[in-house]
Formats: structure tokens, C-alpha cells, sequence
């Protein structure tokens, strides 16, 4: 049976339904959204695209000046919402979700999703 092609779209659509994934959006260095999926208002998509490039640029930064190499995903936890991040290429996946209560069942299914993600972009 061959292989269904699949689309970016498809992929965010994917990782939107996994449980505990509000919305993901996937943005450019300059913080300009690229593509999103999810259920957060698209104004809220905009600031979340352009808080992960920001940290991301400042922490890639950072790695370099220390010498450690580039990062491979990033996870931060406020009281009431979590945000991962990971490298797809140029650009940058952030996943918001409500609390880390669900971070591990997010990373095992997104797993092979990211490098499939990174494929299509």
C-alpha cells in the first residue's frame, strides 16, 4: 500500500488533537506566523509566534556564545499554560497547551511528528 502524502497542515492538524495541545504554530526567526492550528484567537497565535522567535533567537544566541551547539527544544511552564518549542528547520514549532499535566503524552506523540514537520517545510 503506498504512503498517503501528507501536508504541514496535516501535521499541525495532528498535533492540535493530541490531548493537553490548545493550538500549535509554527513561525518564522522574525516571529511572523508561517502556519497555525488550534483553538486560540488568531491575535493570541500572532503573540505566541512572536514570543517563541524571541526566546528562541535569545537562546540560540546563547548557545553559540557558550559554544554548546544549537538547541533542540525548549519547555516552559507558567502557572496556568505550558509552551514547548522545537527547531523545524528555519523556522520554529511552538505548542501551547493549559498545564504540563499532559507534557509527556505531547513529547512521545510528537516525537515523529517534528522531524516529519521539518521534512515539509
Amino acid at each position: 500500500m503506498a504512503d498517503i502524502a501528507r501536508s504541514s497542515t496535516d501535521i499541525l492538524k495532528e498535533i492540535s488533537g493530541i490531548k493537553g495541545v490548545n493550538a500549535v504554530v509554527v513561525v518564522g526567526r522574525d516571529g511572523f506566523v508561517i502556519e497555525s492550528n488550534g483553538h486560540m484567537a488568531n491575535s493570541n497565535l500572532d503573540m505566541l509566534g512572536a514570543a517563541v522567535a524571541s526566546a528562541i533567537n535569545g537562546i540560540s544566541e546563547m548557545g553559540k556564545e557558550l559554544s554548546v551547539g544549537t538547541y533542540s527544544d525548549l519547555f516552559v511552564n507558567y502557572k496556568q499554560a505550558m509552551i514547548m518549542c522545537f527547531p523545524v528547520g528555519d523556522a520554529i514549532c511552538g505548542i501551547a497547551g493549559e498545564d504540563s499535566s499532559t507534557l509527556g503524552l505531547i513529547r512521545h506523540k510528537t516525537q515523529k511528528l517534528i522531524p516529519e514537520l521539518e521534512r515539509l517545510l
